[in-house]
C-alpha cells in the first residue's frame, strides 16, 4: 500500500464520520439525537477563534472524536480481548481472565459515559505507589471543577484534556489489576503496524545504509539534501497514526524516498533550512544534544531511528535523547517496550540491512550516544506552556539540548494549547512562552489547530476541502525562528 493509498483510507474514514453530520451547503446538523445525550451550549458551528477545541462545536474534529472515534477505539480493545483470550491466559495465567471481565465492564461503562456526556471522575488511587501520577490528574480535575463551578463533562470540557484523560483512566484500571497490571491493550496493533510496513522499512533501510557507507565522500551540498530528505521522511512517517484511523490498517509498502517529490506541494510550511543551519554550524560551547519527543510506534518510529542515525553519523548531533510515553497512549504512541521490541525485531530479522540498523542502534544505546527517556509530563494533564511552572526539572533538561524535535499531532496540540488560532498566527506566538531551547515541530495535520500559514492559505485550503485539517494529507515543518515570518512556506 502506498502512502497516498493509506492516506486515502484515513481520508475516507474521516469523511464517512463527517458526512453523517453534513448537509450539501457544508453546514452540519446533529446526526444522532439521543434523549440521554445532554450537551450544554452545543453549537452548530466551527470552533471560534481564540477558543480551545471542545465537543460543544459540532463542526470540529473534537465533536467527531468524542461521538465516534473514541467509542470505536474502546470497542476495538474489547474485540482484541475476545480475539486473544487464549494467548492472554497462556501468558498471564488464569487470574488474567477474571481481570479481563472486570476491564471489559469498565471499558463498556467508560464508552457509555463518553457518548452520554457524563462528568469525568476522580481516578482511583493505588496504595504504596509513590511513582503513580494519579494525584496530579485528580488535583487537575478538582481545580477545574472549582474553576468551572461544576464537574467537567466529556463534550463540554476541553477536548485535549478529556481525550488524554480517557487514556489515563484506562491505564489506571490496568494498574489496579494484578496479572494484567502492565498489559498494553494496543501492543498487537502497534506491532502489526511495523510488520505490515516491512517492505517500505527495508527499502528505507537500504537507502540509509548506502548514505552512511559513503558519508566520508559526501560533499556539503549533498549532505544538506540528504538531511532534507530524512526530515521529510520523518514528517510523512507521522501519517501512520492508529489513533486517527481508529485502529484501521496504516501499513506502508511503497518506496518512501521515491514518494517525496509527489508530496512536496503538501508541505505547507518548511523550516528545514533553519534546522540545517542550526545543527551544521557548531560553535564553541554549543550543546551537541538533540531531543526527539516521539509520537507513533511502527513505521514512524523507524523513521525517527533513521533520522537519529543520520544526525549522529554526519556529526549533526553528538547525543540523541528519545522521549517515549510512560503509558500506552493514543493507541500507537511509542513506549519503552515498543522501542526495544522494534530493535529486537530488526536484530532477529533475516534481512541484513535491518539487522545492521538494529546493531548500530544498540551500539548507540550502549555507549550512551542514544538514551530512551521516560517523563511523566508527556502523559500528564498540562500543555507545554505550563511546563516551566509544573515541571522545572524537565524544562531545564530540554534547555540543555541544542534542538528539541516534537513529533506529531498530539505534541503540536500541546505546544499550541489546542487553541483555535488564526492560521496566520506565528508559531512562536502560539507557543505562549514555551521556549526551553530551539524547537522543531514535524506534524501532519490531523486536527483543527494550525498556525504559521501565509495570509489566506488556510481559508483557501478550506474552500478546496472542508476536511483538510483532519486527514493527515498536509505537513508542517515549523521552528522557533525569530522573524516576522517564522517559516518559509510552500504556497
Amino acid at each position: 500500500m502506498t502512502i497516498r493509498k493509506s492516506i486515502n483510507i484515513i481520508h475516507l474514514f474521516v469523511k464517512c464520520l463527517l458526512l453523517m453530520t453534513m448537509t450539501t451547503d457544508g453546514k452540519k446538523i446533529m446526526s444522532i439525537k439521543s434523549n440521554s445525550l445532554e450537551i450544554a451550549n452545543l453549537q452548530d458551528t466551527q470552533t471560534p477563534i481564540g477558543v480551545r477545541l471542545s465537543g460543544t462545536y459540532m463542526r470540529s474534529f473534537a465533536y467527531v472524536t468524542l461521538k465516534d472515534r473514541l467509542p470505536i477505539i474502546l470497542t476495538k480493545i474489547i474485540d482484541s480481548f475476545s480475539r486473544n483470550k487464549e494467548q492472554i491466559e497462556l501468558k498471564y495465567g488464569q487470574e488474567a481472565i477474571q481481570e479481563l471481565k472486570e476491564i471489559v465492564g469498565f471499558i463498556s461503562q467508560l464508552k457509555n459515559e463518553i457518548v452520554t456526556n457524563k462528568p469525568l471522575k476522580i481516578l482511583p488511587t493505588i496504595e504504596n505507589d509513590d511513582d503513580n501520577d494519579v494525584h496530579l490528574w485528580n488535583k487537575y480535575l478538582e481545580d477545574k471543577t472549582k474553576k468551572e463551578g461544576t464537574a467537567p463533562t466529556w463534550f463540554n470540557t476541553e477536548w485535549l484534556y478529556c481525550e488524554c484523560y480517557m487514556y489515563r483512566t484506562l491505564k489506571q484500571k490496568f494498574l489496579l489489576m494484578n496479572a494484567l497490571r502492565m498489559y498494553d491493550p494496543f501492543e498487537e496493533q502497534k506491532r502489526n503496524a511495523f510488520i505490515n510496513s516491512l517492505i517500505t522499512i527495508k527499502l528505507l533501510s537500504k537507502y540509509l545504509l548506502n548514505i552512511v557507507d559513503k558519508s566520508r565522500l559526501i560533499e556539503e551540498a549533498e549532505k544538506k539534501q540528504e538531511f532534507i530528505k530524512f526530515v521529510q521522511l520523518n514528517l510523512w512517517g507521522n501519517r501512520c497514526d492508529l489513533s486517527l484511523s481508529a485502529g484501521s490498517d496504516i501499513s506502508q509498502t511503497s518506496n518512501p524516498v521515491d514518494q517525496l517529490p509527489a508530496l512536496y506541494n503538501d508541505v505547507l510550511v518548511d523550516a528545514t533550512d533553519f534546522a540545517w543551519q542550526l545543527l551544521n554550524k557548531q560553535k564553541a560551547n554549543d550543546s551537541n544534544i538533540v531531543d526527539m519527543v516521539l509520537d507513533n510506534a511502527g513505521y514512524e518510529l523507524f523513521t525517527d531511528i533513521c533520522l537519529a542515525i543520520f544526525l549522529v553519523q554526519f556529526g549533526l548531533a553528538g547525543k540523541v535523547r528519545f522521549y517515549v510515553k510512560r503509558y500506552p497512549w493514543y493507541v500507537s504512541d511509542t513506549t519503552t517496550p515498543d522501542f526495544h521490541w522494534t530493535l529486537d525485531y530488526m536484530k532477529n530479522s533475516s534481512n541484513s540491512d535491518l539487522e545492521r540498523i538494529a546493531n548500530l542502534s544498540y551500539d548507540y544505546l550502549k555507549n550512551n550516544t542514544w538514551t530512551i527517556e521516560e517523563e511523566s509530563y508527556w502523559t500528564g494533564p498540562y500543555d507545554f506552556s505550563e511546563m516551566k511552572e509544573k515541571d522545572k526539572v524537565l524544562y531545564a533538561k530540554l534547555s540543555d539540548a541544542k534542538l528539541v524535535i516534537f513529533k506529531g499531532d498530539l505534541n503540536y496540540r500541546k505546544l499550541l494549547g489546542d487553541i483555535n488560532w488564526e492560521y496566520s498566527t506565528s508559531f512562536i506566538e502560539a507557543l505562549r512562552g514555551f521556549r526551553p531551547t530551539n524547537i522543531l515541530s514535524l506534524r501532519t495535520v490531523k486536527s483543527d489547530v494550525c498556525v504559521g500559514l501565509p495570509p489566506g492559505k488556510g481559508e483557501l485550503l478550506y474552500k478546496k476541502d472542508v476536511n483538510w485539517m483532519f486527514t493527515g494529507q498536509y505537513g508542517l515543518i515549523q521552528a522557533t525562528i525569530e522573524s516576522s515570518c517564522n517559516c518559509s512556506a510552500i504556497c
